[in-house]
């Protein structure tokens, strides 16, 4: 992914898999959205206690959430990198035909209503340009509202 280390490369690097990811998303490619994470990467996510670790964890709950929202569609807004360090604010929509993991608890129905969720990431890159960390960061109450569940 990063060709010779150098800063030009580690930006371009990041931005790239920034704008490829969504495209995943997109396609419904839990593998290949999972495939620009690091083995070890540890994502941070408000619906979860724990972070998830691991590339198979993030392959795992993609699935899940490909599952609940089979038409999902992500849209990046902003894109801002320094070094192997982004920020991005990323919009999902979706209509919610599928179940809906929970964590620790059984799933919940689906409702099929729409969803429309804004939210921002920070995420760190290792040399090979693979996500090493993420922190998410959403609105959860919102979305229980949006499907009808608050």
């Amino acid at each position: 992914m990063i060709m010779d280390g150098s800063a030009a490369d580690v930006a371009t690097s990041c931005r790239r898999v920034l704008e490829e990811q969504p495209a995943a998303v997109n396609a419904h490619d839990a593998d290949r959205h999972a495939a620009y994470y690091a083995e070890d990467a540890v994502l941070h996510d408000p619906e979860y206690p724990e972070p998830l670790r691991g590339r198979e964890a993030i392959r795992r709950d993609m699935r899940k959430f490909l599952t609940a929202f089979p038409d999902v569609v992500g849209e990046l807004h902003q894109m801002l990198t320094s070094g192997r360090t982004a920020a991005v604010e990323i919009t999902m929509t979706g209509t919610n035909t599928g179940p809906i993991g929970v964590p620790g608890g059984t799933p919940l129905p689906a409702t099929g209503r729409r969803l429309r969720l804004p939210y921002a990431a920070f995420i760190r890159f290792d040399d090979a340009g693979r996500i090493v960390e993420e922190r998410r960061y959403f609105d959860v109450a919102g979305i229980f509202r949006q499907l009808g569940r608050a």
